[in-house]
């Protein structure tokens, strides 16, 4: 059944914002996004925002671009056993839009604590100093000050890069799909053993791999557990190597 259009596209800040909405309505997993029930929601809204003659910003139709590409990707028959002397995207579209919601999902997160925040302080103090723009901008309290999740995003992103040159990182067509759950059990396995604030270098935990769809998992599975203060991220300088550390420990480990 179509739901009568209640929501204006001014009510969001970009296309990250309506996409999670869209994602948060529908009822649907980031890590397992179905792109085809998606793109026909996010294009059905953009359709009924024109239909009624309201300005669409480009960045909208350029996202509405980018969704049918990935749409029309996934369709494609994928034969490719292993691609090893062809150059490709350290990360395909579907995965870059993955890390870029997760991302956003994440600023978003910490902007409603600090809104938390600020409302608490108001209802103590007559008068709040105002929040710095670097605090403005901090993504989730486990990150380092100066530290903010395009960060990561960028060294994962070197890291694949890093990977490559030193070995071909491999798409294989596989029976058995590598999941987020497969991500959390290897960083658990890595982990076992450390105690609480041990300091583990973000590379390292890539050491041995080599495939690339394991590796994003592997990403987004640290993202999760950073979001849930089970680790910390830490960069000394913008230049610096980036670490982790274990915040929290399971009962098991």
């Amino acid at each position: 059944m179509t739901q009568r259009l209640t929501i204006k596209l001014s009510e969001f800040e970009g296309p990250l914002d309506l996409l999670l909405h869209l994602i948060k309505k529908a009822e649907l997993d980031i890590f397992d996004l179905p792109i085809a029930v998606i793109t026909e929601q996010y294009l059905s809204f953009i359709q009924k925002q024109q239909s009624m003659q309201l300005d669409v910003a480009s960045e909208y139709l350029v996202m509405a671009a980018t969704l049918v590409q990935i749409k029309s990707s996934d369709l494609l028959p994928n034969d490719t056993i292993e691609v090893d002397d062809i150059e490709v995207d350290f990360l395909d579209p579907k995965e870059t839009l993955m890390l870029q919601l997760l991302t956003y999902k994440q600023f978003q997160v910490a902007s409603e604590s600090l809104r938390e925040r600020e409302n608490t302080n108001q209802q103590s103090f007559s008068r709040l100093p105002a929040l710095s723009p670097e605090f403005n901008q901090m993504a989730l309290k486990p990150l380092a000050p100066g530290l903010q999740l395009i960060d990561l995003q960028v060294a994962f992103e070197h890291l694949l890069r890093k990977k490559r040159q030193q070995q071909p990182i491999s798409r294989r067509v596989v029976s058995e799909k590598f999941t987020l759950a497969m991500a959390f059990d290897y960083i658990a396995q890595q982990l076992h053993g450390q105690p609480r604030g041990a300091i583990i270098a973000f590379d390292d935990l890539f050491e041995n791999m080599a495939d690339k769809e394991a590796m994003v998992m592997i990403f987004l599975a640290l993202l999760e557990m950073a979001k849930e203060t089970k680790i910390s991220f830490h960069q000394a300088d913008a230049s610096a190597d980036i670490f982790l550390e274990i915040e929290t420990l399971s009962d098991d480990e």
